[in-house]
């Protein structure tokens, strides 16, 4: 398996290229998370290599070379090995929802309670809210079991009140993306 990495000013059909060079190589798209950010496109893929074709990173790289020219993205591509499927994770998944106003040491005062209680941050999503003032951060958690939901939440709304924002801390419901 395959971890690629391809950034470049967005347009229409990045994704498109980007899957179909890889389906006509023979790869299969295990695993992809893609967005815009400030008119950049940014993807990053798990694919597995052609059934019957060894794991050479360098084959890769040179179907996926075209790209950089043509769509003037930058592509990085390294060997992956998925984590061993052992016993289900005990964590609790929650999605965490903040509002500030949009200054220095928002995402970092946030992020530092997550990590102070040992809660894995599995996906974040920030934008500038329209009017330029507010900040708007989206958290998926994966809460261990040891952690009290309650406490975490008064331990991120001390936090978001000394920098005059407001939080919503719910859990994840699993039938949603």
């Amino acid at each position: 398996m395959f971890i690629i990495t391809a950034v470049g000013p967005d347009r229409p059909g990045m994704a498109h290229a980007v899957a179909t060079v890889l389906s006509d190589g023979g790869y299969n798209i295990e695993d992809t998370t893609m967005t815009r950010l400030s008119g950049e496109f940014a993807m990053i893929l798990i694919v597995s290599a052609p059934v019957g074709q060894g794991t050479d990173i360098e084959e890769l790289q040179q179907l996926l070379a075209p790209l950089e020219a043509s769509h003037t993205l930058f592509i990085s591509c390294r060997a992956f090995a998925p984590e061993t499927q052992g016993e289900p994770s005990a964590a609790e998944r929650y999605i965490l929802s903040v509002y500030g106003p949009e200054n220095r040491g928002l995402v970092a005062r946030i992020t530092g309670v997550l990590a102070a209680g040992g809660v894995n941050i599995s996906d974040v999503q920030t934008r500038v809210a329209s009017s330029g003032a507010m900040y708007i951060m989206l958290y998926e958690l994966e809460v261990p079991p040891t952690i009290d939901p309650a406490a975490l939440s008064r331990d991120v709304e001390a936090a978001a009140q000394e920098i005059g924002a407001q939080i919503s801390l719910r859990p994840l419901e699993e039938n949603t993306l």
